[in-house]
Parts: structure tokens; sequence; C-alpha cells
């Protein structure tokens, strides 16, 4: 159970700048407005990530996905894929609208996007009106933070809110599929057993 209400976490992710530390449906996650470019400024550097290294998106649902992908990668395949692995653990990643998110792809031309199965943040998904950049929380190259109480331990208070859900039972991100080139290829096996 979370400890603090979806309506005040969307509340505090509105102000500009604002970092979140949030249990997912995988591991801990940080979390912003993916729209909010000095927010997701504050991930990288909380992180201490390399700008090369891009950040993925949550959505609350496949229509949501349609402003910021080339129309090119709504194949049939691609929807079913979509439709039998989401939401859950697979992030999925497609050619991105060219005048879209360059800050969390640097340079790259496809963008990571994943629906969370995981009601808080499906609820919290509704609540904003802006899609989420997220990433596991910790520091580069380091392990996954798996509660709170290690999130506050390396973070102190540089991160705006910790949403205390819990420990994490998983400690596997979300496993990553491209689908940018058209053909699926399997990047990194992760929470979820893929068969495409």
């Amino acid at each position: 159970m979370n400890n603090i209400d979806t309506k005040n976490v969307s509340l505090i992710l509105k102000e500009k700048g604002k970092v979140v530390a949030i249990k997912t449906d995988t591991v801990y996650g940080l979390i912003c407005n993916a729209f909010d470019i000095e927010a997701v400024a504050k991930i990288y550097r909380l992180k201490q990530r390399e700008k090369k290294k891009p950040l993925s998106i949550f959505v609350k649902d496949i229509d949501s996905i349609r402003p910021y992908i080339v129309d090119e990668n709504l194949t049939k395949r691609n929807v079913n894929i979509m439709e039998k692995y989401w939401p859950g653990a697979l992030t999925i990643i497609f050619k991105k609208k060219d005048d879209m998110f360059s800050y969390l792809t640097e340079g790259s031309s496809g963008i990571g996007i994943r629906i969370p199965n995981d009601s808080y943040l499906l609820e919290l998904l509704e609540l904003c009106d802006f899609p989420l950049a997220e990433t596991s929380c910790n520091i580069s190259g380091e392990e996954p933070y798996k509660n709170a109480d290690e999130i506050r331990e390396h973070f102190g208070d540089s991160i705006d809110l910790i949403v205390d859900g819990g420990e994490t039972k998983s400690a596997r991100p979300s496993t990553v599929l491209s689908l940018e080139s058209g053909e699926p290829i399997l990047l990194r096996l992760g929470d979820v057993d893929i068969n495409v």
C-alpha cells in the first residue's frame, strides 16, 4: 500500500522541476513530467547518468502513444504485441516523431514506452495530463533500490517526494523490445518473457 494519495502525487508532478521516487510493477523508479525539461535534467543529475542513455516514458493506454511515434510503427503486428503484453513489464522502443522528446533520447530516433501493470501508477497517469519520464531509482551502475529507506540513504532530500510502497517483489527491470526498424529485436530480457 502506497503512503501518499495519487492526487497529491499528481499535484507535485505538475510543479516545474519535480521528481518523485515511486514503486512500479518492477523496481522503484524515478518519474517526472516527460515534458518538463528541468525535471528530466534533475533525474540525470540525481542518477549521475550519462546524457547519451535515454529515458523511457510511462503512458496510460495504447492510444496515448500516437502523438509521439511515427504512424509506420502502428502496424497490426505491433498493436497485437502491445495488446498482449501491456499493461506489463515490457518497454517497447518505437521510432519517435522528429519533434518529440529529443532531450529524453539524446540523438536517438527511438523512444521507449511502457504501460505499467500497477493500479496506483495507472491512476496517477489518469490524473496527470502528460506522460511520465521514468528510469530505475538508483545511481547509474548500481542495482535498483528495493525500498524507501534505501532511496533516502542514497539520495537524502534531493528527491522531491518518495512514495513508500514497501519492498519491491522483483529485482528485474522491464524487458526491452525494439520495434523501431519494423522487425522485433529483443534488447534486454527482464521481468517479462516475450515470444514474438
